[in-house]
């Protein structure tokens, strides 16, 4: 028998690279009676497949995914009217814009979060403001302030009582002197760096939507693309090309302005420094302390409290505090038709242990906490080293400088404005003790 030989066709291979796509025409293919399926001339590694009746094959795309991919199989209606020219039972290839694979689609940088602040200092009132003396409770919100270690009030060192990755929450400086007026506010981290600020308070809410925006753009941009590629066509016919995203109004809308995500979360991430502020304003308390101290540290207010012979600088400072606004008690009064002046209103070392006993009032300062000292504290000073309280004053004025902290009291008995308490532990070798007054 003879052996069948079937004539050497030419390679039909749809993936191999070397066999080229012959150009095809438009018009109507010639009727070729010796024509068969198999015939090369209308042979093509594009063909389509056949599809259910009434549909058209468009295409198969495929998205690779980081884990998985996705295949979808997309048919339209075919026309009722066949179109112009075109043979019975032939279709012409589609014309196909093939879309970018999700899969190699460019990445989207992640921008880091870092610590930045949206609002304004906010004490409990709402205002930015306190007294000159401190001890302010204020806030600023932000993001990414979990880290910040540190905060200052016009060159003096406030304390950071919590710091939450959303708002940090600060007591106040005393003010420099004592003095009123704005000064600048600026927070770190624990690397020391000043944490930025958002260009306004006012910024807060938009920045926080630009963020979020940003991020579900960056988040989704792989899976829009791939949604517009297969956007159904009216016309099938029609080439398959993405359709072009119609500009958006909203914040964060990338496409229309050309931005890409990773610079517009950047954008968001590093907004313009602006500097807080907090302005001191008198302490009522403290100017009426002050007040009474400075008209009466020469000219002594006998009709009303008398005055001790040699030994009036714990009645002065007693007096001082009621016009602070404290009021007397048992322990700490002085009646002027009755038994006079009590012992803790009158003795140094029984004042001490008055105030010892009454921290709602006043507390004391350790050694080495001169930085705390504010305008209205207690001084007193033992010149010999006892362990007896020799004298008192009232505080009238703190200077911070680079060499320390310098602290100035008023006094009977020594009569005396603003005296240096350095100067006094000079002239006597004494030791000096502060209450911070509540």
């Amino acid at each position: 028998m003879r052996p069948t030989t079937r004539p050497e066709s030419p390679v039909r291979s749809r993936h191999r690279r070397e066999d080229p796509l012959p150009l095809r025409s438009t018009s109507p293919a010639p009727s070729t009676p010796n024509a068969t399926p198999d015939t090369p001339a209308t042979r093509s590694r594009h063909r389509l497949e056949k599809a259910p009746s009434g549909h058209r094959p468009l295409i198969w795309l495929a998205g690779a995914a980081a884990t998985a991919s996705l295949c979808f199989g997309l048919f339209v209606p075919l026309s009722s009217q066949a179109s112009p020219g075109a043979a019975a039972g032939a279709s012409a290839p589609l014309a196909v814009s093939r879309p970018v694979p999700a899969s190699v689609a460019p990445a989207v940088p992640v921008v880091a979060g870092s610590p930045v602040i949206y609002s304004a200092v906010s004490a409990g009132d709402g205002g930015s403001a306190g007294p000159v003396t401190g001890g302010t409770i204020v806030s600023v919100t932000g993001s990414g302030l979990a880290g910040v270690s540190g905060v200052s009030f016009g060159g003096n060192a406030g304390t950071v009582l919590s710091a939450t990755d959303t708002t940090v929450t600060i007591s106040t400086p005393a003010s420099t002197d004592y003095g009123t007026g704005s000064v600048p506010v600026s927070l770190v981290d624990g690397t020391g760096a000043v944490v930025p600020v958002a260009s306004t308070p006012a910024n807060a809410a938009n920045a926080a939507a630009q963020a979020a925006t940003a991020a579900a753009a960056a988040k989704s941009s792989s899976v829009a693309s791939l949604s517009q590629a297969i956007t159904p066509l009216a016309d099938a016919a029609a080439p398959l090309v993405a359709p072009t995203p119609a500009p958006s109004s909203a914040p964060g809308a990338l496409a229309s302005t050309g931005t890409t995500a990773a610079e517009t979360t950047a954008a968001v991430a590093t907004p313009s420094v602006s500097a807080l502020t907090f302005q001191y304003v008198p302490d009522p308390r403290i100017t009426a302390q002050v007040d009474y101290v400075r008209a009466h540290w020469s000219s002594y207010n006998s009709a009303v409290y008398g005055s001790i012979g040699g030994n009036d600088c714990v009645n002065f400072t007693s007096q001082s505090l009621i016009a602070r606004g404290w009021t007397m008690d048992a322990e700490w009064s002085y009646n002027a038709t009755g038994a006079g002046y009590s012992t803790a209103w009158s003795s140094s070392t029984a004042f001490a242990a008055y105030l010892a006993a009454h921290p709602e009032r006043a507390t004391p300062l350790a050694a080495g906490q001169s930085d705390r000292v504010k305008v209205g504290d207690i001084v007193q000073f033992d010149w010999d080293r006892s362990g007896d309280k020799d004298h008192t004053g009232i505080v009238t004025r703190v200077v911070k400088d680079s060499s320390g902290t310098h602290v100035y009291y008023a006094g009977h008995t020594e009569d005396s404005l603003d005296k240096s308490v350095e100067e006094s532990l000079a002239n006597t070798g004494g030791t000096v003790s502060y209450w911070s007054v509540a």
